[in-house]
């Protein structure tokens, strides 16, 4: 019988899964082609202790976060993240992520619904046509440190879900070549009232824009212009207290 062939995954566990289980990181050997899933399943069965944990948890890949389905390579770095305490000692359900691709809201939201949720906000940043200091902008192009931006994301949601009794909270964003129009970030939060989702996504935008690396250049008929950099956009905006906006 023919032998298929093993990969090397990294898993990492956090919070109350790693004290169940002992473990903070170790590396699995996986059929080829395994699945996150699969890698969920293989740690419950090496660590039953930590079984009633692992269907709550949200999966990370190299930093993204990503389905059950997600196919694996090897030396993936695989994170199981379990819900963090909320601020009314609850649980909340936090994915963020970094995307090249469209964002589909159903997935925003399936990812912020709760049972306990009266209320979900959900911010859309875009690329406008329009730049207040250079004109005409045809598209943005936004570079990211995505070793450091991936946990900074986290760091932003876990924040907001310390501060205030969130049931769920997505933050994902953008990266590439975007048109006008096209998405850039999208904050969501769910919570029991309207205004401390309201207040929590208010607050994810503006961490994420003051704290995650990424970077954003300009592009229209005048030329190309990094933020930032090729003229002091961000002190002017600091003198006349104007937000930075993508």
């Amino acid at each position: 019988m023919a032998i298929g062939k093993e990969m090397k995954i990294r898993v990492r566990m956090f919070g109350a899964l790693a004290a169940s289980s002992g473990v903070g990181e170790e590396y699995l050997e996986m059929p080829e082609r395994a699945t996150t899933s699969a890698v969920v399943q293989a740690v419950a069965e090496r660590y039953p202790q930590a079984a009633a944990i692992l269907p709550r948890v949200s999966v990370a890949v190299n930093l993204e976060t990503v389905d059950l389905d997600q196919v694996l390579v090897d030396d993936d770095e695989v994170a199981l993240l379990p819900p963090v305490a909320g601020g009314a000692g609850g649980s909340v359900r936090i994915t963020t992520g970094v995307r090249t691709e469209w964002i589909s809201i159903d997935e925003v939201l399936g990812a912020v619904a709760a049972p306990g949720a009266g209320g979900t906000v959900v911010f859309i940043g875009t690329v406008r046509s329009q730049s207040e200091e250079w004109g005409d902008v045809d598209q943005l192009a936004y570079s990211i440190y995505l070793e450091m931006a991936g946990p900074e994301l986290r760091k932003v949601a876990e924040e907001a879900a310390q501060r205030w009794p969130l049931t769920g909270v997505c933050i994902l964003h953008r990266v590439g070549d975007l048109p006008v129009g096209e998405q850039t970030v999208v904050v969501a939060c769910s919570a029991p009232h309207r205004h401390e989702a309201f207040e929590a996504a208010r607050f994810g935008i503006d961490e994420v824009k003051r704290r995650v690396p990424v970077w954003k250049k300009e592009i229209g008929p005048g030329g190309e212009r990094w933020i930032g950099i090729d003229e002091p956009a961000e002190a002017y905006k600091a003198v006349h207290g104007q937000a930075a906006m993508g």
